[in-house]
Order: C-alpha cells, then structure tokens, then sequence
C-alpha cells in the first residue's frame, strides 16, 4: 500500500513568496506577544503544493491503472496559468487549525472543475468522493494552539494580496510517506498537460 495524492506544483517564486509570508506570520505573533503561547507546524518548502485529491492508502496493483486514467485525463488539457491570492485560516479565523494561501476567484473556479474531473475519473477506479466541498487552498501551517485573535487580523491584512501566478505544465501523483519529522512527499509520475 502507498499512501498517494494528486498535486499541482507552484512556480518557485510562488513558494519564495509563501516562504516570506510564513516569517512575516511568525515576527506578526512575536511582536504582539504571541509567539509564547503559539505552536504552529509550517509546511517545509519542498512540501508546498495543491492537492488536488487525496487518495490515501493505494494498492500497488491499482497503481498502473490510477496513472493510465490520469493520463487520459490530462490529454485534452493545455498548460494553463493560477493566481495565489489571500490568506485565512480553516475552519475558521477563531477556531484555527488551518493556516492556508488560496487563489484568486478566476483560479479556483478553474481549479474546482479540474478537481471535479478528477474526483468523477478516479471514482470509476474505487476511490471515494471527497465528503467537504472543494475549497483551492495551500497549506502554510497548522496551529497546535489555541485561536487567537490576532490571527484573524493577520489575515486581513493579507486578503486581496497577490502571491503570484504558477504556469501549470503537468499534474503530479506523490507519495505521502509518513516520518517522524513529518511527511516527506516523493513524486511517483508527472502527467504532462496535453500529451
């Protein structure tokens, strides 16, 4: 069994940004006498992308299948470009477990129908529907910590602002492998869009 998703990658100055906003995040709590009282686990670098499905546990056998359906779905798609845009916290600024980057309404409405695509495909294969709606998001961090109202206001200030925009070229099936530091996500296939 793998544990698999399947991920958009982000342009690197997109992640650079990302990157910034997490220390900016962590100076914001220090300054206001937060820090203490905090505990938060950041999303690594090299772990920040959109999963577009999560799958979970996967059967090696079912794994040339999974690929083989994704590469049919990919074909008729073009390389297409999405704007990061806002910040905020699921499920909600006063009960933070969620620290998350979204995307501009254009972006996630396009994100959306790809992830319907994915989610009506993958399910001919066995694999459940997600049960919450579909909410485009990248993941900078979990709080481990009571809500606080400086985080609301944090976000706030970040609520119409740019991250950037991501060419995207290919979908990525990943492996999730759990680690005592934390996941480590290694890439399994690339699906180029249009091949």
């Amino acid at each position: 069994m793998r544990r698999l998703f399947v991920a958009l990658d982000l342009a690197i100055g997109v992640v650079e940004e990302l990157l910034n906003i997490q220390e900016e995040f962590h100076a914001y709590l220090d300054a206001n006498g937060d820090l203490p009282q905090t505990r938060m686990r950041w999303t690594h670098p090299e772990n920040i992308h959109l999963t577009l499905k999560f799958l979970g546990d996967t059967d090696d056998a079912l794994v040339s299948r999974l690929s083989d359906t994704i590469s049919g779905l990919v074909k008729p798609l073009f390389p297409f470009e999405v704007e990061t845009k806002g910040l905020g916290f699921f499920p909600a600024p006063e009960l933070p477990r969620i620290f998350w980057c979204g995307f501009a309404p254009e972006s996630a409405e396009v994100l959306a129908l790809l992830q319907q695509a994915i989610e009506r495909d993958l399910g001919e294969l066995g694999f459940e529907p997600n049960e919450r709606a579909f909410h485009p998001h990248i993941t900078l961090g979990r709080v481990k910590s009571r809500a606080n109202p400086n985080f609301a206001k944090f976000a706030q200030k970040y609520e119409n602002k740019s991250f950037g925009k991501s060419y995207v070229k290919d979908f990525v099936l990943y492996e999730s492998i759990l680690t005592p530091k934390g996941p480590v996500y290694q890439v399994v296939e690339r699906f180029t869009l249009g091949a």
